[in-house]
């Protein structure tokens, strides 16, 4: 009896945990999620005046002075201004990548899944070889060959001409190399999760009752295979999220990521970082604080969502 009444007492704690971060999760996520939004209100900006707008008049003044309620950086720039403005490019980015990096790994594993035989042999070795190189290197091998001008004069005119690339502007250039080097970073890991599950639900019974009514090899893949292991690439993208956001500040940390005229949380990373030099603290911890609490954000809710889906596969 004493057995079981501790075993409630430790299903009742663990269940209280989870709520609570559950709750926690969803609280920062929306929080975040608000920040884009703020950024126009709370911050407007009439062009030619840019949300880095400089004013050395005003550099490095703390926090809660004037009109400045997070300070400025030693170049006079609003960091509240910078923050806001640069939550929507680091989040945009970061759900960007995220998305293409999971659409196109489920889309290699499932069909390297599907196929079978050889060729599911020769797609996954590709991806344990790719999987062999760490990370790191990968992001600043791409990243060095898509980086600059020099990577843009050997693009057409079309696309230079769509991407809004001038001869004194990049334009949005430097937005598609960073989503697609950190993409083709991070598909490995959902192409061998994709690969797995799909695997798994192979051996289903109603999947060989579709086959064995005629359905064929891309209305299986996308009617019952894909959707069916949809549950656990959805956590696999959320988590991708937070890694999108922290490969871009790193990659903007090093100079090869955003221009720095772009607001994002990682440009403000690297151009306060010589701030702390001058006794500015301030510049470099919003920033900071904000990509951890997203990565806190997201794996809160990236647990939460496992630890749903594993109940839900419980009960079945």
């Amino acid at each position: 009896m004493g057995t079981k009444i501790e075993t409630l007492r430790t299903s009742s704690s663990a269940d209280a945990g989870a709520k609570i971060r559950m709750t926690l999760s969803i609280g920062l996520v929306v929080f975040l999620a608000i920040l884009p939004i703020l950024a126009p209100i709370l911050h407007p900006v009439t062009p030619p005046l840019t949300p880095s707008h400089v004013d050395l008049t005003v550099a490095n003044v703390p926090p809660f002075t004037g009109d400045h309620f997070l300070g400025t950086d030693s170049l006079g720039r609003d960091v509240l201004s910078m923050a806001l403005w640069g939550a929507r490019t680091s989040l945009a980015l970061g759900l960007v990548a995220a998305f293409l990096a999971v659409s196109f790994g489920t889309l290699w594993g499932a069909v390297s899944s599907l196929i079978g035989g050889f060729v599911d042999t020769v797609m996954m070795r590709i991806v344990d070889g790719l999987l062999a190189i760490p990370p790191l290197i990968l992001l600043l091998a791409l990243s060095a060959l898509v980086n600059g001008p020099a990577f843009a004069d050997t693009l057409p005119k079309t696309v230079l001409s769509l991407l809004n690339v001038t001869s004194y502007s990049l334009g949005f250039l430097p937005f598609v190399t960073v989503i697609s080097v950190i993409a083709a970073t991070s598909w490995l890991e959902a192409a061998r999760i994709a690969h797995s599950k799909i695997s798994a639900i192979q051996l289903e019974e109603y999947i060989e009752a579709a086959r064995a009514l005629g359905a064929g090899t891309a209305h299986t893949l996308f009617k019952h295979l894909v959707p069916n292991a949809s549950r656990i690439i959805m956590i696999q993208a959320t988590l991708l999220i937070s890694d999108a956001i922290v490969m871009e500040a790193g990659l903007s940390f090093l100079g090869l990521g955003l221009s720095p005229d772009t607001p994002s949380w990682g440009t403000m990373l690297r151009q306060a970082s010589s701030d702390l030099f001058l006794g500015n603290w301030w510049a470099p911890l919003v920033p900071a604080s904000l990509i951890s609490l997203t990565v806190l954000a997201v794996e809160l809710l990236g647990e939460s969502l496992l630890r749903v889906i594993g109940h839900d596969d419980k009960l079945r």
